[in-house]
């Protein structure tokens, strides 16, 4: 009992200890953020800045934010470039008023000169709260060196420190600021595509099963990859040069007639969401005149952006050859003019000859087997609409595979015809209506494995 009353003891006074260090610790944590804000230049936190007005040699640029996101109001109007704007803030806003930061308490005329103040050019007012209550910040010059450059509170007298960085972003133009995104849609909910050309109307659709499809000019299955790699091209690239704030003269650009368009589906809308036209080229500027439905101005983008818009269907198919599972299938075949083999999976799931009582196959044979299948890719399209099979070798073929999966009544096939001149074997398969070009090694793994 002893014991007991004695261990009870203890967990009182190391609870008592634990509880007093946690409350020292924490008015230590408490009193230190109070000194670190004290400190601050400015008593608000980027968040709480609701709009700027940049001014540089009486060159206004006024912005506020949105629920959306920052917004350019003067000179014109347009979406700003939110992490521009916020990195901006973050450096101003970093700058600190302590006694290391004070380079004059109260500078004299000709210090004033030294520090770029005495007539400056560059004022940054940030109007905070729901009143809006402003605050300006003078810039100066940049220092020799130390990366900083001096500042003062509009109305008071000490000359700052801050970061060099804080003004080198105030000397940036309205470009910077502004907005460059060409392609405002989320890649992940655009469910259609279409890219029309004068020559050709390519059109690519995301179904139910989230698997890229072509539906036109031939119908196949799209490589997920490419597609997405020419929505990122568009949602990740910047705008080069904003050339005309407005639509009026569309035939200088050539954007009356456009050579090229694309048309942007997010999912859920019947119309195109997003439709981008493609203008002439500019030989001078290494770029294309781009203009947009969701915008009123016309701008410049990389030609190398343009250049990798797809000319033919083909770009955006895929090379897969095979679209199957090895865990569900039930039964393989390959026939050649001579000879048959078949593959019968049984209850155990082991691969036998012929049927479920016949000799058993060594299961790492088959996997491997299926494994190299998998693995080979089209190397090429040879035509979407043959006049003759046979003239390939595909009628009848060469060698035939048939696949049946589990609980599906017609297989997965694929056809081996003749050599092309290219050295390849023609092909045709169940997921292509295409004559295809195939490596050579896959009929060396028909003929080979059993």
């Amino acid at each position: 009992m002893r014991y007991f009353k004695t261990t009870f003891m203890w967990v009182i006074v190391l609870a008592a200890v634990a509880g007093y260090s946690y409350m020292d610790f924490e008015t230590t944590r408490i009193e230190e953020k109070r000194k670190e804000e004290a400190t601050r230049l400015f008593p608000f936190f980027p968040k709480d800045v609701l709009a700027i007005t940049l001014n540089k040699e009486d060159n206004l640029l006024e912005l506020e934010r949105w629920e959306d996101g920052w917004r350019i109001i003067a000179p014109l109007k347009a979406r700003a470039d939110s992490e521009a704007v916020e990195k901006f803030l973050g450096y101003i806003t970093d700058s600190r008023n302590d006694s290391d930061y004070v380079m004059d308490p109260d500078p004299l005329p000709q210090r004033l000169v030294e520090f770029g103040l005495a007539n400056p050019t560059v004022s940054v007012t940030f109007k905070v709260g729901k009143d809006l209550k402003p605050y300006t910040i003078i810039l100066g010059d940049r220092a020799p060196s130390k990366g900083v450059a001096y500042a003062r509170l509009k109305g008071e007298k000490p000359v700052y420190r801050i970061l060099a960085y804080a003004r080198a972003e105030a000397d940036k133009d309205i470009y910077y600021f502004r907005d460059k995104t060409v392609l405002r849609l989320n890649p992940v909910m655009i469910d259609q595509l279409v890219i029309e050309r004068p020559e050709v109307t390519i059109r690519a659709k995301l179904p139910a099963d989230g698997k890229w499809v072509l539906e036109k000019p031939i119908e196949g299955i799209a490589d997920h990859n490419k597609v997405f790699e020419l929505l990122g091209a568009f949602a990740n690239t910047e705008i080069k040069e904003f050339v005309s704030e407005t639509k009026d003269d569309l035939k200088s650009y050539g954007l009356d007639k456009p050579a090229i368009q694309l048309l942007f589906w997010v999912s859920g809308d019947s119309a195109p969401t997003v439709r981008l036209m493609v203008g002439k080229r500019s030989p001078e500027k290494r770029g294309y005149y781009i203009s947009m439905s969701d915008r009123d101005n016309i701008f410049l983008v990389e030609e190398d952006t343009v250049n990798a818009i797809p000319r033919e269907a083909k770009e955006l198919r895929s090379k897969r050859l095979f679209f199957f599972e090895s865990d569900l299938l039930k039964r393989i075949e390959i026939r050649k003019k001579d000879k048959a083999t078949v593959l019968v999976r049984d209850v155990e799931k082991e691969w036998r000859r012929n049927n479920v009582n016949g000799e058993k196959v060594d299961f790492s044979l088959v996997k491997e087997f299926l494994e190299d299948l998998v693995s080979q890719q089209i190397a090429d399209f040879i035509t979407d609409s043959p006049e003759s099979l046979s003239e390939y070798g595909l009628d009848p073929p060469e060698i035939q595979l048939l696949l049946w999966e589990k609980d599906s009544a017609t297989p997965i096939y694929l056809n081996i015809g003749n050599r092309t001149p290219a050295g390849y074997v023609y092909a045709s398969a169940a997921n292509e209506g295409s004559i295809l070009a195939l490596d050579e090694k896959v009929k060396r793994i028909l003929t080979t494995y059993f």
